[in-house]
């Protein structure tokens, strides 16, 4: 009989072992369905980040053709200032 109340007990335990897991288990999927959102708010805000720093880069070029064809136009205007002087 004792060999019974030991089973019983051990089967008690690992029953209780077993619901301590399925709840552990829900957490765990509760926290990646919620890491999981938090991935895809960073990554969409990596891909915002990155097309502003395209739009960016393109403005920075632009800037610098513009700034670019100034001086070469400051500098002919120099030029030919000093040529009729």
């Amino acid at each position: 009989m004792d060999l019974l109340n030991v089973l019983e007990e051990k089967v008690a335990g690992l029953v209780c072992r077993v619901k301590e897991l399925e709840a552990e288990n829900v957490k765990l999927s509760a926290d990646n369905v919620q890491l999981t959102a938090k991935l895809e708010t960073i990554e969409n805000s990596m891909l915002s980040d990155i097309k502003r720093i395209e739009e960016l880069d393109q403005e920075k070029a632009l800037t610098k053709m513009v700034v670019d064809d100034l001086i070469k136009n400051i500098d002919s205007l120099v030029e030919g200032k000093n040529k009729h002087e």
